[in-house]
């Protein structure tokens, strides 16, 4: 439920946005829509909430996302385990850094397409703070860290304000080669798929 009322509002704050980006953009200089591109999105920092093919604890997805330098960002994602909910059930959070290698601007908004990497964190019960990598605690094997490669495609339109409404959409593996040890066995490799939408100044 929680998830359904975030994302119709997420949803409806960028419907709202793209209506206003359309109503106060410049001319298409070159007649087909296009706009002089930037080289990068105008935020530093954005929070977005979603929903990720590997959850099953019931919570939405939380990503945080930090532009560092020109087209590199910083970003980690995940249900909040042990830090603002206590719910049981599989999840898996994301630590990774990525590169927009592709952007296009356009009269309604701007859109990128990011690669990366970082690792991850598989978890199949309820987690406790810090990562295991390579093998999970013998006494309690919940979860297991990992390397992950990742893709985005990431599209903004200005709210005003210096505000964007941001809308990602990722995939990408995970390796975690203790994964057949956890609790519940799992697939040493593991795909997954998110999408969120936020703000970003």
């Amino acid at each position: 439920m929680l998830v359904r009322v975030t994302l119709a509002l997420a949803l409806g704050a960028l419907g709202s946005a793209t209506l206003a980006g359309v109503a106060h953009a410049e001319p298409p200089a070159d007649g087909d829509g296009d706009v002089e591109q930037t080289p990068h999105a105008p935020y530093r920092v954005n929070l977005r909430v979603g929903q990720a093919s590997t959850d099953r604890n019931g919570m939405p997805t939380v990503c945080a996302e930090v532009r560092i330098w020109a087209d590199l960002n910083v970003e980690s994602c995940g249900t909040g385990a042990d830090l603002w909910h206590q719910s049981d059930g599989p999840e898996m959070m994301h630590v990774r850094v990525s590169w927009e290698v592709f952007d296009r601007s356009t009269r309604r908004g701007r859109g990128g397409l990011r690669l990366g990497g970082g690792f991850a964190e598989l978890s199949v019960g309820d987690d406790k703070l810090g990562f295991e990598f390579g093998d999970p605690d013998d006494l309690d094997p919940v979860s297991v860290a990992g390397p992950e490669v990742m893709m985005s495609a990431q599209w903004t339109v200005p709210l005003g304000k210096k505000l964007e409404a941001v809308g990602t959409f990722t995939g990408g593996v995970g390796y975690f080669a203790g994964a057949p040890n956890l609790l519940l066995p799992r697939d040493e490799v593991q795909p997954f798929a998110s999408i969120d939408l936020g703000v970003g100044w």
